[in-house]
């Protein structure tokens, strides 16, 4: 819990952030919602494959500090830096076309005319910006993969409530600001992630001059970064491709479902997010743990982990069965109140299809941060990968397709991915694998000096 508060701090304020933002999209009317909901994840896949390779860092780190090579993990983050760095110049460079791609993508669904290129121009703008929170996450990785976790939670606290600023300026036309609409709410979201990297660089910069060795880059070494990490970034990015894709098929329903289906997408965070906290903290603390070699101690970790997510995610399923409809009326609005009560209707639907994925979700996100902590990255990918492609998307698709369903029978059924992917991680770490992958090189050295 030490360890994870700040996390769950960041998590909360990221959460007020994204309710903030889609509540101020949502007085745009449910066309903009829909359209700005698809373009946030799409926005989310695109930077998924770089996100995911930067999470590569924290076994690394985490175990190399258990072993004793604190000079090593430093130079793991100062490859993960560079890395940030050329992903993210290159979504700056390509924005444009990737977008035209977008835009032949997004009219494929039942949005038409102006939410089209509601959805496209945001996109858009949210690559041109995604720079700063690549390098912004890279430097936040490293501090938390070190236990240092108030110095990301501090930048949160301090940048998002500027973000929240910004968007309601330029969304609506106040502060002298342009009106602009849902572009306002990308662009206020671009500029709040930049003064982010210029706080984090600020509380993190050295006191005294680093040696050179330390920040030299070795092909070697990035390799290494790449080579964890990337299990991270092919899974996320096939796991968001089918996120992506679920969002698909409920465009194909109607605009009204884009709208339900992207509210319940905020309010599944109220949940999830402070369980990625915890689980975030206690794979800090695994990694240590495998680095000394202290299984027991790695075990007894997950013993804790789940014994504050399983009763706070009962305690948030209640939540979701009892009050769904009023969650989701806080981001459903529409002039007809004919329109407006089918949208409540789906949106408590959509609820109670959470509120039953609660366990699910505290299995999943509790063991695959600690078998990837372990470095058993490789079997995570491929289980995460296999799940989503074999269960998620044939079942929605039927639903849709074949059965006629609505966007909560598509929640319904994306909830047999969680479920049979949490019992599967559940059986990887008791079969005890896992005590094979780790990941520090027994007597590999630093090559050159290193102070910081």
């Amino acid at each position: 819990m030490r360890l994870a508060w700040p996390i769950g701090v960041s998590m909360l304020s990221f959460t007020l952030k994204g309710f903030v933002d889609m509540l101020m999209v949502g007085r745009l009317g449910t066309d903009a919602l829909g359209a700005v909901g698809f373009a946030s994840v799409a926005t989310w896949f695109a930077v998924t494959f770089p996100w995911g390779i930067l999470r590569g860092q924290r076994p690394l780190i985490s175990q190399h500090i258990g072993a004793g090579e604190r000079e090593k993990a430093f130079s793991f983050g100062v490859h993960a830096f560079a890395l940030a760095l050329f992903c993210g110049s290159l979504l700056l460079v390509f924005a444009g076309p990737i977008s035209e791609v977008f835009r032949s993508f997004i009219a494929t669904t039942e949005l038409k005319g102006d939410a089209v290129d509601i959805g496209t121009s945001y996109f858009h703008i949210r690559l041109q910006w995604l720079l700063p929170t690549l390098l912004t996450f890279a430097i936040a990785e490293y501090l938390r993969s070190t236990g240092s976790m108030r110095i990301p939670m501090v930048v949160d606290l301090l940048v998002h409530p500027i973000n929240i600023l910004f968007n309601w300026a330029l969304i609506f036309g106040h502060l002298g600001l342009p009106e602009m609409g849902a572009d306002g709410a990308a662009l206020g979201t671009g500029l709040a992630d930049l003064i982010a990297l210029g706080v984090i660089v600020y509380l993190v910069k050295p006191r005294h001059k680093l040696n050179r060795a330390a920040l030299r880059l070795k092909w070697k070494r990035m390799r290494k970064v790449i080579q964890v990490g990337i299990t991270g970034g092919i899974q996320f990015t096939l796991e968001n491709l089918s996120f992506l894709s679920i969002t698909w098929i409920v465009g194909k329903t109607d605009t009204m479902a884009l709208a339900v289906h992207q509210a319940g997408i905020q309010l599944v965070h109220l949940s999830l997010l402070p369980a990625v906290a915890v689980a975030d903290a206690g794979s800090v603390m695994i990694g240590k743990f495998v680095g000394e070699l202290d299984y027991a101690a790695a075990k007894r970790t997950v013993r804790s982990i789940l014994q504050i997510l399983l009763p706070f995610m009962s305690l948030m399923a209640l939540i979701y069965l009892i009050f769904g409809r009023e969650l989701a009326g806080v981001f459903l609005h529409n002039d007809d109140p004919e329109i407006l009560e089918k949208a409540l209707d789906l949106g408590k639907g959509v609820m109670a299809a959470c509120a039953l994925w609660q366990l699910g979700d505290a299995l999943q996100v509790t063991f695959r941060f600690c078998l990837r902590a372990a470095g058993d990255h490789i079997w995570v990918m491929w289980t995460g990968i296999l799940c989503t492609w074999l269960l998620s998307i044939p079942l929605c698709w039927w639903v849709v397709f074949v059965y006629k369903g609505d966007v909560a029978m598509v929640w319904y059924m994306w909830g047999a991915e969680i479920f049979a992917g949490g019992f599967i991680f559940l059986w990887r770490w008791n079969s005890g694998a896992w005590m094979k992958k780790r990941l520090v090189e027994d007597g590999a050295e630093l090559e050159g000096p290193h102070s910081s």
